[in-house]
């Protein structure tokens, strides 16, 4: 049985301690738009589009979302009260009847209108688990806005943000089910949601993440490609000059094409290096470029002081000014040798390229560079 889950499949630090990680979630359909609403985030998820219908329908079938728990009906947005046992197993056969109905009707329709897959499989959405690839920098507003808040007298007004922090910390006894921990949760966030942001937050602190130096880059499910296999696909030798080059730019649009593959949840079935680098370039010719923003560089520390977020001041007593013919926020020294360093009047605005602090995306440098990426 499929349960909400987070597994990291990158993970990278820079000398100033800047840190991005890239999960594989598995979470319900139903709390993918909190999810998004996230914007720090970047995401390729499983489409309800792309997905074959008799495929969307045997996941249902066999595996449907049901829901951890049955709060009782209640104002607002988040209610404190559960089902008793016996309510709670009606409102699962219930929810399942539902499930059958939902079936049912989305065959019907596809067997006797042939109507389009992207509608049919909309019918089964609620009890769908989705599968979701994001990559940041910026976690902790979502783990203080969606995490549990686990508060128990015992321990005062001290906040825990998974099970596994109330043992470790406190060597509390696990004997609590899992009513018993919903209610220990003083978080306004949704239960599924908090599921996931626990998830997340315990697989982020059991994670040790690989430190890169300037210009080394974050690619998710690098270290799970062969470099024999990638020679092979693009018709080179590990031997041939030029190799580090050939096999970082190959690795980076596997990366690209995985994150892309997603949505047809095929990227952990056949592995064809060609075929993920023919898509990489099918991506960018067609400009969908959501894929390409998994994949990151490192900066170095002149670019880190060179991408700035939000408006740089260029009056003659700050720091510098901008060069706005080669990048919109690059930092040029205002003297000859002078030092390029944080300035004190922009507070924490350095390193910042899109959404990232501390790498470049993929994305960014394929869509801001003249020359060919493969040179």
């Amino acid at each position: 049985m499929t349960k909400i889950s987070a597994k990291i499949v990158a993970d990278s630090i820079d000398v100033r301690g800047n840190r991005i990680t890239s999960y594989i979630l598995t979470y319900p359909r139903m709390i993918h738009a909190e999810v998004m609403t996230h914007r720090m985030f970047s995401r390729n998820a499983a489409s309800s589009r792309a997905i074959p219908f008799d495929r969307m329908i045997k996941m249902i079938k066999e595996d449907p979302f049901i829901p951890i728990a049955w709060q009782e009906d209640h104002p607002g947005m988040q209610g404190v009260k559960y089902l008793d046992p016996g309510f709670a197993m009606q409102a699962k056969q219930e929810w399942l009847i539902a499930r059958d109905n939902a079936v049912l009707m989305a065959e019907q329709m596809s067997i006797n209108t042939h109507v389009t897959k992207q509608l049919c499989n909309r019918l089964v959405e609620p009890f769908m688990w989705y599968t979701c690839l994001v990559t940041a920098t910026e976690y902790y507003n979502f783990f203080d806005l969606r995490s549990p808040k686990y508060q128990f007298p015992l321990f005062g007004d001290r906040i825990f943000k998974s099970k596994i922090d109330v043992t470790k910390e406190t060597h509390f006894s696990n004997s609590l089910s899992d009513i018993d921990w919903l209610l220990a949760s003083k978080s306004g966030a949704e239960i599924h949601i908090q599921a996931l942001a626990e998830a997340m937050w315990d697989a982020h602190n059991e994670s040790r993440p690989q430190l890169l130096e300037p210009g080394e880059w974050h690619i998710p499910f690098g270290d799970k490609m062969n470099s024999e296999s990638i020679a092979q696909a693009i018709g080179f030798k590990t031997s041939d000059y030029d190799w580090y080059n050939k096999e970082l730019w190959s690795r980076i649009k596997i990366a690209t094409a995985r994150a892309a593959r997603l949505s047809y949840l095929t990227f952990d079935g056949e592995i064809n290096y060609q075929k993920d680098i023919k898509l990489h370039d099918d991506l960018f010719t067609n400009k969908h470029m959501s894929p390409f923003e998994h994949a990151a560089q490192c900066m170095s520390e002149l670019q880190y002081f060179s991408f700035v977020k939000g408006e740089y001041p260029t009056t003659e007593d700050q720091w510098g000014i901008v060069n706005y013919e080669k990048y919109p926020i690059i930092k040029k020294p205002m003297f000859e040798n002078e030092i390029i360093g944080e300035n004190p009047n922009n507070g924490n605005l350095h390193g910042w390229c899109n959404n990232f602090r501390g790498f470049i995306p993929y994305r960014y440098i394929i869509e801001n560079s003249k020359n060919n990426i493969n040179e």
